[in-house]
């Protein structure tokens, strides 16, 4: 297995783009299970797969070993898995900035707004705070 991936990459390193296309066919379900069971999203493994084959294309005159593809290419998935999984956690955290103390006073606001017009008949226009 290692002798053919070693045949394969040297093949591509000469310019052999359907010796690419056979990598990216023996390893694509591999990658896409591996990014699947890190990131739980269908498509969102598909895009890191697709984004590691093509960091794969790009980066492969750095690899050191070509018998160690294999290792190296999953080092690429799971870095890439990482990379998901921050920028997914920050925009979560960015939505918990809010304080719930400024949701429940504007809130009770309204409310309390709402009650005085129904009190005396007056309609309520609600105007966005701009800050």
């Amino acid at each position: 297995m290692r002798s053919d991936d070693v045949a394969l990459i040297q093949r591509i390193l000469a310019g052999d783009e359907n010796a690419f296309a056979t990598l990216v066919e023996k390893y694509q379900q591999q990658v896409h299970a591996l990014a699947f069971r890190k990131v739980g999203n269908f498509q969102t493994a598909e895009d890191i797969t697709q984004e590691t084959f093509l960091q794969v294309h790009q980066k492969l005159t750095t690899l050191n070993d070509p018998a160690k593809f294999s290792g190296w290419l999953y080092a690429i998935v799971n870095h890439l898995c990482i990379a998901c999984y921050r920028k997914n956690r920050l925009q979560t955290e960015s939505l918990q900035e809010i304080h719930i103390s400024e949701i429940e006073k504007d809130v009770y606001s309204r409310y309390i707004a709402t009650e005085h017009a129904k009190t005396f008949g007056q309609k309520v226009t609600y105007q966005a705070e701009r800050e």
